[in-house]
């Protein structure tokens, strides 16, 4: 009995050492095939550490430890673990099968000089268009994987080119971008699991179907692919993305589960990534800014999406967010421009700000005489200011078209409210009630403390601010600042 027991735990033994570092059973559960995957990925990167020592760098050396041989210096390598090229060989031969790991041995330039190691310095140099790998996975049998590498190329440079008609030249750019793929295999040997094929770590192939340079002077082809057009957008800026993205949201609308699924080649990819998702999301940034139709073929086209995988749903939640993104903050523009910046003036009139009716004092009847402030220079025309008894108000003309356009009003009398009902005298609980978002700012005020309300950020420089002392509103202004704002 005992005997029998032994002869099974020799084979368990045996069957664990013939496997190497990949514990493959026959039919192995989906979280026993994504452990076994691991495995795999952990050998190549390994194996490929080793590769790159004889095809791109050699090991890290000591430039101060040098044997010259005829016309090569070698320089001790500095790893403690590998002292010879016996130990070099070995490592080799636990990642390779024996007929690989000599010839990639004999790629190398190392020699032992007293027992060491030593190498020659320097390396082939790295391949500019490639910008980084990924790495894949998959069973074929239970004795054989296959690892796909795919190399991701990325390159910009810049050329000049004569502007016809002149004696001048501007600057255009030139790229490189897509992807390249090469299959390796990963097979069970009577010594266990080894590499049986490898490759370079930067094996781009720039001749690949799947690999593009553009010369952005030329444009881009009105029949190119869908992956082609992607990969022009990568490096496009400006006017030369404008008309591409454009066209990639028509063939969206056409064959939405195509670029769908072109898209989604980048799920993986190096690229930057404010620069994968600004493109990914493409069409639906072009979507939302199209008329009610456009909208709605849209729609449409995402209704159609079958994503085929996770990279594919992935891509489709993307475009619908950019999509829905656009609508939202066009909504809340359309709800701030619906907001009245005015100062209601018992029997007199509603003052709003921006353009006005006619010529001051805009239909109204106002017995005061404006006052230039600043003359007309540049772009900009003349201001003017306009003291009233309750309000001072403050124009400009716009010197294109004569429109007069109202940009700043300011008052001390109780007797005069924004919009939201508050008025100076009112306590600053009663403004946080109507102005839940003022923020107080202590330089901006003569005396006491300013709470300014600037809902729109950068874009949108409108602000109402209220003057106080001891907590007690003492003025109002409101003022459209035109190209700034007072809120960092």
């Amino acid at each position: 009995m005992k005997k029998g027991l032994y002869a099974s735990l020799l084979c368990v033994l045996l069957s664990i050492l013939l496997t190497g570092c990949v514990r493959l059973t026959i039919d192995p559960s989906p979280q026993e095939l994504m452990g076994f995957q691991e495995d795999v990925l952990a050998a190549y990167d390994g194996a490929a550490r080793l590769y790159d020592w004889f095809d791109l760098a050699p090991m890290p050396v000591d430039e101060s430890d040098s044997v010259r041989e005829g016309e090569t210096t070698y320089f001790r390598v500095r790893d403690d673990g590998i002292a010879s090229t016996e130990d070099l060989r070995s490592r080799l031969e636990e990642a390779f099968t024996p007929e690989l790991a000599e010839e990639i041995f004999n790629k190398g330039q190392y020699r032992d000089f007293d027992g060491r190691l030593y190498a020659v310095p320097g390396g082939r140099g790295a391949n500019i268009y490639f910008l980084d790998k990924t790495v894949q996975a998959e069973r074929l049998s239970e004795d054989r994987w296959e690892v796909t590498l795919t190399f991701w190329a990325d390159f910009e440079d810049s050329h000049m080119v004569p502007v016809p008609g002149t004696d001048f030249s501007t600057s255009y750019p030139i790229a490189t971008a897509g992807y390249s793929t090469t299959t390796i295999d990963y097979e069970r040997t009577p010594k266990g699991w080894r590499f049986t094929s490898f490759c370079p770590s930067d094996a781009l192939d720039l001749e690949a179907e799947t690999v593009y340079t553009f010369d952005y002077a030329q444009g881009l082809r009105e029949d190119c692919s869908d992956w082609e057009m992607i990969c022009y957008l990568l490096h496009a800026d400006g006017g030369f993305a404008e008309g591409a993205f454009y066209r990639l949201y028509q063939r969206f609308l056409d064959r939405p589960n195509d670029i769908l699924s072109s898209l989604a080649l980048l799920d993986t990819a190096p690229y930057g990534v404010s620069r994968l998702n600004s493109l990914i999301a493409g069409p639906g940034y072009e979507a939302a800014y199209e008329d009610e139709a456009g909208r709605l073929a849209f729609e449409e086209a995402v209704r159609l999406c079958v994503p085929a995988n996770e990279a594919e749903r992935a891509v489709l939640k993307k475009i619908q967010g950019a999509y829905d993104s656009v609508l939202r903050q066009e909504q809340a523009w359309t709800d701030l421009r619906n907001l009245r910046f005015s100062f209601t003036v018992p029997n007199t009139a509603v003052f709003t700000l921006g353009p006005q009716e006619g010529a001051f004092p805009w239909g109204v009847a106002l017995d005061v005489e404006p006052v230039l402030v600043s003359p007309a220079m540049d772009s900009f025309g003349p201001c003017y200011e306009a003291a009233l008894d309750a309000v001072t108000l403050e124009y400009t003309v716009n010197p294109d078209d004569g429109t007069e356009v109202l940009y700043k009003m300011t008052t001390s009398d109780p007797r005069v409210s924004t919009d939201s009902g508050v008025s100076v005298g009112d306590s600053l609980a009663r403004v946080r009630e109507q102005y839940p978002d003022i923020v107080p700012l202590d330089w901006y005020a003569e005396s006491g403390l300013a709470y300014v309300w600037e809902p729109g950020g950068d874009a949108y420089c409108k602000h109402i601010a209220f003057f106080t002392q001891d907590d007690i509103v003492t003025g109002i202004e409101i003022e459209n600042l035109v190209d700034g704002r007072l809120l960092e």
